[in-house]
Order: structure tokens, then sequence, then C-alpha cells
């Protein structure tokens, strides 16, 4: 349960947080105010250790902490069977929480309701109340900018149904473990698994794709389409590299095929140091670019990168599909994923693995046209309907060190033909030839 001075601290930052909402006053009485408490409700309690949501603070009064609940209101919150019935109106299955109106430094009144992680099921709506609620949806907590809204990317959805995962599991080992069934076999988690730790442990707090900076070339209204790219040394090992040599030895080993590397590394920004990883937030203000890279003591590299065509526009590449949202170039996606490959034979050389696997996600692309250019016209048109198209290949070191362009070829044909694009093999060895040379 949030201690009051915990919340006073969070209030006078002046915002939401991911997890923190603020409602202003209101009765619980009040259909429409109830469906948007209990919509606040349902995304923070599918959040991670849940969430709080505060009643009697205005969205433009956060700081001041204003303006309270006056008596009736506080009444009216201060019963938590009547609260609990107005909320499990909407929330499938009923949601868990604690309930206190409390009183500020400052006197105003508040009701606090802490909620608690789902149990066992992910919170659904079961009843639709118009322009608030909608049946069947799951709400969840925005990463960048704060929102209770039904599950708006690939991304979230993941992070939603690894902690129902992560819990279900939870639970059979308790039920196995209360019945006598014995546990001491169970299999120790896969290298899969120890490197999607550390991913999640990478990403957890964010990073400029959640919430671009003002000031920089980047609009933060508009939805980025994205690489997000790991690339995973085999077998793992969780401290293959000492931390005080991640930075030196990932600077040697940049990719730097087209004049801006893979990874962008700037000294001047600062690194974040985390315990077992390294990484930096890029953000174009002079030049339109936007990436995030994560460098790990196992050797495993993260990195997203935004899509070219989302940075600038090119005279070039040009949709023809009616209603599409956006472009995708083909050589974009290809000279992308040579570089990530190169880097992932720069890697095998320097490291003693058995082979790399690469895991590519292309994130946002939904409603966008996969396009090429004059030279090279393909004929759609080709449009993802999926919001996020994935790819994953595991390639043996000498094979790789050997062949790393083959290798990038692999992995963008892995991409490319989600679209519903077939070009043989050759053609793409050709076209990276002739940027990158033989």
């Amino acid at each position: 349960m949030i201690e009051l001075d915990a919340l006073e601290s969070l209030l006078a930052l002046g915002h939401e947080q991911r997890r923190l909402e603020v409602k202003g006053p209101g009765l619980v009485s009040d259909k429409a105010f109830a469906a948007r408490v209990a919509r606040a409700v349902m995304a923070m309690g599918n959040l991670r250790d849940g969430g709080v949501v505060c009643i009697g603070i205005a969205d433009d009064q956060i700081a001041q902490m204003m303006p309270g609940l006056d008596e009736a209101a506080r009444k009216s919150w201060g019963d938590y069977d009547t609260v609990s019935a107005a909320l499990a109106r909407y929330i499938d299955p009923p949601a868990t929480f604690d309930l206190r109106v409390v009183e500020l430094s400052n006197g105003a009144h508040v009701a606090v309701l802490d909620v608690h992680e789902f149990e066992t099921s992910i919170y659904v709506c079961k009843k639709t109340f118009p322009d608030v609620l909608q049946d069947g949806a799951t709400y969840v907590r925005t990463r960048g900018k704060p929102q209770s809204i039904p599950v708006p990317s690939a991304a979230e959805m993941r992070e939603l149904l690894d902690l129902g995962v992560d819990k279900g599991i939870r639970e059979f080992l308790r039920r196995a473990g209360a019945a006598g069934v014995p546990l001491l076999g169970t299999p120790p988690p896969t290298p899969s698994a120890l490197f999607d730790d550390e991913r999640t442990q990478a990403w957890a707090d964010g990073s400029v794709f959640d919430s671009p900076s003002a000031g920089t070339l980047v609009d933060p209204d508009r939805p980025v389409c994205f690489f997000d790219v790991a690339i995973r040394p085999l077998p793992y090992e969780r401290e293959r590299l000492q931390a005080g040599d991640l930075l030196e030895f990932i600077e040697r080993r940049a990719v730097s095929m087209r004049g801006w590397p893979v990874p962008f590394i700037d000294a001047r920004r600062g690194i974040a140091r985390h315990d077992s990883w390294i990484g930096q937030d890029i953000e174009g203000r002079n030049v339109p670019h936007l990436e995030a890279w994560r460098f790990f003591q196992s050797g495993q590299f993260l990195q997203r990168r935004a899509i070219a065509t989302d940075l600038r526009k090119l005279d070039d590449v040009e949709s023809t599909a009616p209603g599409a949202t956006g472009v995708v170039a083909v050589w974009d996606v290809l000279l992308y994923l040579v570089e990530v490959a190169e880097l992932g034979a720069r890697l095998t050389t320097s490291l003693d693995v058995e082979s790399i696997e690469f895991e590519v996600h292309l994130e946002g692309v939904g409603g966008r046209e996969l396009v090429s250019d004059w030279r090279r016209p393909i004929f759609g048109p080709y449009v993802a309907s999926s919001q996020a198209f994935s790819t994953r290949l595991t390639v043996p070191a000498a094979e790789l060190v050997t062949s790393p362009r083959q290798a990038g070829v692999n992995l963008a044909q892995g991409i490319l033909q989600k679209f519903g694009l077939n070009v043989p093999d050759q053609v793409y060895l050709d076209q990276q030839a002739e940027i990158f040379g033989p």
C-alpha cells in the first residue's frame, strides 16, 4: 500500500505516471465517472505490481494537489462495498484493491485506490459504457504518455501476456507443491528465456521510442515504425564479458558500412551503466535519427531503430496504395539487416560462441506499404495488416563469419516476405553489393 508521503511526492511531479492516475472530484453514483474510474482500475490491475488511482485531484492541478473531495464525495468513496460493487459492473474478474480516504498535507481530501496486479486472469471489460468502455476490451497503462487505453501495440500485448504466463507458472508450481508433486527435476531456464529476461530488464523503463523529447526532429504525436533487434551469442553465458570492457568492446566492433554506425555511440551524451549492461538513447536534434541500444555482459546486443522513411521524406519512395498510413522501403530493411548480420559476425570472431541467434521485429508497421525506388520497381500493393512482423534466425559461428551478407539477406527475407514480396536472394545480394561493395 502506497504511503502518504510517497503519494504526495508523485503528485508533486505535476503529471501522471505509469503507476499513478488521477481523477477529479466525483461520486460513485455518477455512472459516467464510475466507468472512467473502472477503466483506470482495470489498466492498473493489468500492470505488473499494480498501481494507484487517486480520486479528487484535477488533471491541471496535480502539483497543487487540488481541489480535493467534499464531504459528500468522501462519504461516497469511503464505503468499500459500494465502490467494489460499482466497479464490478464493468470488470471481469472483479478487481482487487485497497481503499482509503486520506487528508493530504494541504488539507485536501482524496480517495486512494491501491489496485493489485491481477491474480490469475487478466482484467477484461465486461460492459460497454458509451465513449468510455468497450465490452471485451483489455485496458493497459501505456509506457510513453501514461494513459488507460485498450492494448495499443504488439509490444504492450506481449508484456501483458508475459505477466499472465509468469503468474500461471507460479500458480502451477504452488498447486503442484501442495499436491506433493516433486519439482526438483524442473529443467533450468532455456537460453532464449535467459536472453528474454535481459531484454525485459533493458526496456523496462522505456526508451526514446516511448516518449521522444521535445525539440528533436521526431514528431512525438506520430507513431514511429521501428526495428527491434536482438543479437544473441550461444550458448548463454551471463558474464562472458567484464562490465568495465563493454563500452570499448562494442565501440571497436560498431559497423559503419554506410557512414552512420550500428550502433551509434555518442560519448558526449553519457552512457547509461547498469548492473550487467550499458546503453544509450539517441535522438536527432540536427539530423533525423532515432535509436536506442543496449549491450550486456552476456554479449547480447539489443537495438531499436526508426525506419528511414519515418524520419525524412524521400523523393523516390512514395505510397501508391489507397489508405496506406506510411511506407517501408525495401532497401532500408535489406541494408540495415545486412549491417546487423555483420555486427553479429564481428561479435562471433571476438567471443567463444557456437552460433548467433538473431531476432528481428518490425514494430508499428500496420497499414504501411512496402515500396521500392524507381530503379527496382515492385508491383504490389504490399500493405501490412499486422502491427508487427517478426523473424528469427540461428547461424553457426563459422557460417556467419564467412557469409554475413547471406545471413543479412535471410533476415531481410524473413521480414519482406511477410508483406507478400517474393524476390530471389541473388537480387538482394546484388542490391546490397552495389551499396556496400563486393
